[in-house]
Formats: structure tokens, sequence, C-alpha cells
């Protein structure tokens, strides 16, 4: 158990508590599986008592209020939003806007990915549970036009981002593509972090076609150019599409090659902000991709610092 998780079991509030105790279930007890890890959670909520419902007021309904109202306090967590989420769990075990916004809480701390894990996971069970057997699409075959669907999208990547930020990029494929098949226009982002976990686990074409069609954001122009890096192209291709997404924001070469400091938190310089968005995207490709960084300060004429080896093999 992470000292994070230690800490927020021994804490006296009931969703901190929680927190951990799932935490524990994960990362200490092997309870990897999402629906498994549902049920878990579920026997754990069963022990708390009920909160009040209004009068005309469904148990879904009164939960789904809990979280906006949690949503819209400032801060970070406070105490009154911390029990409002509890209770919106408690009405209703599968509110996974709960639990999404619990992985929203985690970001940026310390270890978060591997704290964001479970909730991932139990958020994707639930939001399946509340399709039903029909799932996210309709009788065309086109994603259905309720809530659920785009907050399912949004589980699965971040789901996979988690899992390549902590090492295992192969894991997020099956759900960066089942996001897209819910969400074509890709408006979270699975296609570039799809054909990122395709150029790491050394199949750069996959990653390439899956990056053809692609609106050329400024993240999905980093993507090409890291695919066409590991295809063999540094000298052509691959530099052509770095200057290409340089051009659309310079301060992810920044970032990488230290010329700018990761900040881990919202400026205000709508460039830098995004610039640091898409250097976490890329950093699992960044960490693990031998000469990618080295190659990077190359082409932008940046010296290495001592003793920096500009990237490793996966072990």
């Amino acid at each position: 158990m992470t000292e994070e998780s230690q800490a927020l079991q021994e804490s006296k509030e009931p969703f901190n508590q929680f927190m951990g105790a799932i935490l524990e279930a994960y990362h200490d007890k092997g309870m990897y599986d999402g629906d498994r890890l549902s049920v878990y959670a579920g026997s754990l909520l069963a022990k708390y008592p009920l909160p009040t419902v209004p009068d005309g007021v469904s148990t879904e309904e009164q939960a789904r209020a809990l979280v906006q109202r949690a949503e819209s306090m400032p801060g970070e967590e406070p105490s009154d939003a911390m029990q409002w989420l509890m209770d919106a769990l408690v009405l209703w075990p599968d509110c996974a806007e709960s639990y999404m916004w619990t992985a929203n809480i985690i970001e940026g701390r310390e270890h978060a990915p591997l704290l964001m894990l479970p909730f991932y996971s139990i958020a994707i069970e639930a939001l399946r549970r509340r399709l039903g057997p029909g799932g996210a699409l309709d009788e065309s075959g086109q994603p259905r036009a309720i809530p659920e669907v785009p907050l399912l999208v949004k589980a699965l990547v971040g789901l996979g981002e988690t899992f390549a930020t902590t090492g295992y990029s192969g894991d997020g494929v099956p759900l960066y593509v089942e996001a897209l098949r819910y969400d074509p226009e890709d408006s979270q982002g699975a296609r570039p972090r799809l054909a990122l976990a395709l150029a790491i686990r050394a199949d750069p074409e996959g990653a390439a076609a899956t990056l053809a069609q692609a609106a050329p954001t400024p993240l999905v122009l980093y993507a090409r150019a890291i695919a066409a890096y590991c295809r063999g192209d540094s000298a052509g291709p691959a530099r052509r599409a770095l200057i290409e997404a340089r051009r659309a924001n310079p301060y992810v070469t920044a970032i990488i090659t230290g010329k700018r400091k990761m900040l881990g938190m919202l400026t205000g310089e709508a460039a830098f902000d995004d610039a640091q968005y898409i250097y976490l995207a890329i950093s699992p490709a960044l960490k693990v991709v031998p000469g990618l960084v080295a190659w990077v300060r190359k082409e932008v004429g940046v010296s290495p610092p001592p003793g920096h080896g500009g990237g490793k093999k996966k072990r």
C-alpha cells in the first residue's frame, strides 16, 4: 500500500476511508478486474446509512445532483464536497460521475496514475451496467445519444492513459479502440494515444495508419513525428513532421529539452498549458523509445545535460 492509500484509510472522513479501501483492494489484494472491484465497492457502500432524498426525487437524480454540487465547489477537496460524493455513491453505487470526479481529484498528486486506475475501472463497469445489454450503440450501430456514452468514452481514454503513464501502454490499445467506436469524432484524443501505444509496441505502420485521417491537432502532429521516428525516418519524414508539430506548439519541445519546466498546473497561458497536456500524452513514448529524446534535442539544437541518455529501452 502506498503512503497515500494508508493515509486515506486512516482518515476519519468516510469518503477518504472508502478511497483508501478501494486502493488497497486494487494494489495490495490484486483485485484488478473491474467487475470484481465494483462488487467489492458495492459491499463497502452498503455498510453506510442512506442519505435523505427529497420527496419526488429519485436516488439517481439526487446522486447526480450531489456530484454536480461537488463539482461547483471552489478550492481543492473541501470536506463538504467529499461528503456529497460519498452520499452520491451510497445512494447509487453505479454513480460513475462520482468515481470520475474522484479520478480528477487525484490527478496531479504523487503516484496519481496508480491511484486513478481503480476508480476509472469501477466507473467503466458502472457505465456498462447503466447502458444495459444493448451497450453504447443503437440498432444501426451508431452511438446512443445519452449521457452515459460520452462519459464512458472519457473513462476509457482516462484508463488507457493511466496504463500508458505507468508503463503498460499495450493495455490501453483495446480501450482506445472501443472509445473510437463510440466517439468517431474523437473528442477525447483516443486516436493519437492509440497511435503512440502502437508505436511503443513496435508497430509504427499501424500508428501511422491510425493517424492518417486524424485532424491535425498539435497532439496528433507530435504523435505523427514519433510514429515516423519509430519507422526509422528520422532524417526525412520524422524531421518534417517534427517541424510541423513545433509550428503548432513549440513549447512541447521546450519541455522535452528542458528549456521550459513542466509545472503540472494551469498557468493561464493557453499554448503552454496545452503543451503540458501534450507532453503528458507523449511522455510514455519519450521514456521508452530508444534515442527519441536525443533525436528531439538534436533537431531542436539543444545539448543534452550531463548524464542524460536521451531515452532508454523498455524492459
